[in-house]
């Protein structure tokens, strides 16, 4: 997204007194079939357990046949002041065009706002504000559960090209479309389109309109939410994570500016790709694509993650434990977990401890963290149920499952 472009978040009329301390943003992870595609299997064959809410499942147990999906990983330019060279999701900062009022014109044929027909999703009080703040006061009538998929849609097509839109025409149960087939377009009018609307948001409203589609906001599903620690500086983001399941794999093409590289790769690769230094996964992405090697078939994921969302999410917020030989990153429900934490980080958070990590670790009843010793070093360890009726990632221990 062009520096340009003006923020809707940051401006002083948001009257959101903890935005002066973090950005909003979306992102989406992209689940595509790849049965008529061909992958490098890197000596991959993954078979997921066959009860994939089971709790203790490690890496080396789902290792045994291929699963039939892969993830929309891209590489962040060597250059960005946010995790540099990390693979990550398609997904930035929300703009004020995905809280424009032109929004309803499009949706208004057959949609009601605020939240235009998306199944009503329980909330709850450690649920971010930015999944369904109304922006009425502010002269917006879009719900912030619309704007947010609305920004996640947008900024994948400005990174790779995908158009998850559908034609503009009434479905009768929007949120149960299943697994989605995208349209398709004229490639080359796409790609004049791709920098008008990277300098400017609003440009993807008459984009949507010169080719009579819609953002489709029913086909992402409310999967997580993280808040940047506070001892990653002074950027941070609270970033709303959507699910999207497509048929196949999509023409994609970097932008070639703030995306350097793409790949589509089943879970268990990205992980071993993590493992070996390959790549570079920011610990949110590595969380969420440990939860995905939990499934083998890409139905099962779409299924879940209908089912699942409108449970809603809660914000996760990651406290840092310095232990004498690493550090942990401390999640909700472990018995270490501030009962009422700092979000803006004015109050200092990290914890130490003179103890190794083992040592912490076997003190407490209830885990919810992450072990590093090095960056490419990630050992979670839980034992606590999933709330939201969601799914925690993989046992993970690059120790444990370095013969993989």
């Amino acid at each position: 997204m062009s520096g340009s472009q003006a923020c809707w978040l940051a401006t002083p009329a948001t009257m959101n007194r903890d935005l002066k301390y973090w950005k909003e943003s979306a992102t989406v992870i992209l689940a595509a079939g790849i049965r008529n595609h061909k992958l490098s299997e890197n000596g991959i064959n993954t078979q997921i357990s066959q009860q994939p809410q089971e709790r203790n499942l490690t890496l080396s147990s789902v290792a045994k046949s291929v699963c039939d999906f892969a993830l929309l990983l891209l590489q962040r330019n060597q250059r960005s002041t946010f995790f540099p060279n990390a693979y990550v999701f398609p997904g930035g900062r929300i703009s004020t065009a995905d809280f424009s009022n032109e929004w309803i014109q499009l949706f208004h044929p057959y949609c009601q706002s605020p939240n235009l027909k998306l199944d009503t999703v329980k909330q709850t009080d450690r649920r971010s504000s930015i999944f369904a703040t109304h922006r009425g006061k502010l002269g917006s009538q879009i719900a912030g559960e619309v704007a947010f998929r609305i920004c996640a849609i947008r900024e994948t097509f400005e990174e790779s090209g995908i158009l998850l839109v559908k034609p503009n025409s009434p479905d009768k149960d929007l949120n149960k479309q299943g697994v989605i087939q995208l349209a398709h377009y004229d490639q080359n009018k796409l790609a004049s389109w791709r920098p008008l609307v990277q300098e400017n948001a609003a440009n993807f409203i008459r984009l949507c309109k010169e080719l009579d589609c819609l953002p489709n906001i029913w086909a992402l599903k409310e999967w997580s939410n993280w808040l940047t620690p506070t001892n990653q500086g002074s950027k941070r983001f609270d970033t709303a994570f959507f699910i999207c399941c497509l048929e196949e794999i999509p023409f994609t093409v970097p932008d070639g500016h703030e995306i350097i590289f793409h790949s589509w790769m089943r879970p268990l690769e990205v992980i071993k790709g993590h493992q070996s230094e390959q790549l570079f996964l920011p610990p949110p992405q590595w969380y969420e694509i440990g939860r995905l090697c939990r499934f083998i078939h890409l139905q099962d994921l779409q299924q879940f993650s209908q089912d699942r969302s409108v449970e809603g999410c809660e914000r996760w917020f990651p406290i840092r434990l310095l232990a004498s030989d690493g550090f942990a990153t401390l999640l909700p429900g472990d018995d270490l977990y501030p009962e009422d934490p700092d979000l803006t980080g004015e109050t200092e958070l990290n914890l130490t401890t003179s103890k190794s990590l083992n040592q912490a670790r076997l003190e407490v009843s209830r885990l919810h963290r992450i072990e590093f010793r090095k960056p490419h070093d990630g050992a979670l360890y839980v034992n606590i149920e999933p709330q939201y009726k969601h799914v925690h990632s993989l046992m993970m221990n690059s120790h444990h499952d370095s013969h993989l």
